[in-house]
C-alpha cells in the first residue's frame, strides 16, 4: 500500500494534477518568449526577466517554479536568447537550460514574422530525503537512479506589429520518456503540448491601453485548457490585469514600471476542487531591460520597441 501510495503521488507530480506537464505561468503576459521561443529578440532592448511562482502556496510539497531569462537581437533578423528554469514538486526536482534562436522576416510595414527554435537541456532528480520508507528492499528505491539527463526542444512562430500579436509553440517536441527507478513503477512520456496565443493592444487614450488576449493549451491526449486574458496600462506605468483559467483559476494581475525597471505580482485564485485545500497561487516577476550592447539599442529590421 505504501507502494502504491508513493506511485500515484509520484505520477500526479509528473503529469500535473490538470494532466499539464509543462509549469503554469501567469505572468507571460508580460514575457512572452517564456512560452514561445519566435518572440525571441522582437524588440530592440534586452530585458533580463527573473520570475518566481508559488502552486498552491498552503499545500506542503506544492509546486513551484523559478526562471531567469534574457534575449535580444544579436545580428539583422536574428535573435538570441536563454532562459535557466528550476521547478520542484514534493520529491521531484527539474533544473535545466535553455537556449533559443529566432529569425525574424519583415513581411510589409508594421508586420513581422519571426521563427524560433529552442534547445532544452534539464535533468530530473528524485529526492528521497524527504520520504518516509518503510521497506528499505522496497524495488522502488532499490533499483534504478534517481536522476535522468534530458535533451527536447520547443519550436515557435509569431506574427508581430506595434499592437497585435500572433503565436503558435509547440514544446517537448521529442515526446522523451522521463524515467525514475525501475521503468515499470515511474515512467512518464513528455508529450507534444500546442501553445496558440494572440492579442491586440488598443489605444484608449494618450494615458490608457487595453490589450485583451488568448492562450490556448492542447496536448497530444486532446486535453486542453483556455486562459483568457486582459491587461490594462496606465500612463506605461501601472498595469492591472484579469485572467480566466478554464478547469484552474481566476487570476489577478498588478504592476508597477518605472524607466527600465518593471515589476509584476499575481495572485490565482482556484475555483475547482483544489480550492478546498489551497490559499491560492502567488507569482512575482521582475524585468529590467538593459541597451542592446551588440546592435547598439537600435533595430534593424523595423520591429517594435518599448
Amino acid at each position: 500500500m505504501k507502494k502504491i501510495a508513493l506511485i500515484i503521488s509520484l505520477l500526479i507530480i509528473l503529469t500535473g494534477v490538470y494532466s499539464q506537464q509543462m509549469p503554469y505561468f501567469s505572468q507571460y503576459t508580460l514575457n512572452h518568449y517564456v512560452i514561445n521561443p519566435a518572440a525571441t529578440g522582437i524588440t530592440r532592448d534586452l530585458p533580463l526577466a527573473l520570475s518566481y511562482r508559488k502552486q498552491w502556496a498552503s499545500v506542503p510539497q506544492s509546486p513551484s517554479v523559478q526562471y531567469l531569462s534574457g534575449n535580444m537581437e544579436v545580428y539583422q533578423a536574428m535573435g538570441a536568447g536563454a532562459k535557466v528554469l528550476n521547478y520542484t514538486a514534493g520529491p521531484l526536482r527539474k533544473t535545466g537550460l535553455e537556449l533559443t534562436y529566432s529569425y525574424h522576416l519583415v513581411l510589409k510595414e508594421d508586420l513581422n514574422l519571426s521563427f524560433g527554435l529552442s534547445g532544452l537541456f534539464y535533468q530530473f532528480h528524485l529526492d528521497k530525503s524527504g520520504m518516509n520508507i518503510e521497506d528499505d528492499d522496497d524495488e522502488v528505491f532499490t533499483n534504478g537512479n534517481d536522476n535522468m539527463f534530458v535533451i527536447d526542444a520547443i519550436f515557435g512562430t509569431y506574427l508581430y506589429g506595434k499592437n497585435y500579436f500572433a503565436g503558435i509553440s509547440v514544446p517537448q517536441l521529442f515526446n522523451r520518456n522521463v524515467d525514475l527507478k525501475t521503468d515499470n513503477i515511474l515512467q512518464e512520456k513528455q508529450v507534444r503540448h500546442y501553445y496558440i496565443h494572440g492579442g491586440y493592444k488598443f489605444e484608449i487614450n494618450q494615458d490608457i491601453t487595453l490589450e485583451p488576449s488568448l492562450l490556448f493549451k492542447l496536448m497530444e491526449s486532446g486535453l486542453y485548457q483556455v486562459d483568457i486574458n486582459t491587461l490594462a496600462e496606465y500612463k506605461k506605468m501601472i498595469t492591472f490585469g484579469l485572467s480566466f483559467r478554464t478547469a484552474d483559476a481566476i487570476v489577478i494581475q498588478a504592476g508597477y514600471r518605472f524607466k527600465e525597471f518593471q515589476l509584476g505580482y499575481s495572485y490565482d485564485i482556484n475555483y475547482t476542487g483544489m480550492s478546498a485545500q489551497s490559499s491560492g497561487s502567488h507569482e512575482l516577476i521582475f524585468i529590467y531591460t538593459l541597451p542592446n550592447f551588440i546592435q547598439g539599442g537600435v533595430s534593424t529590421n523595423g520591429r517594435p520597441t518599448e
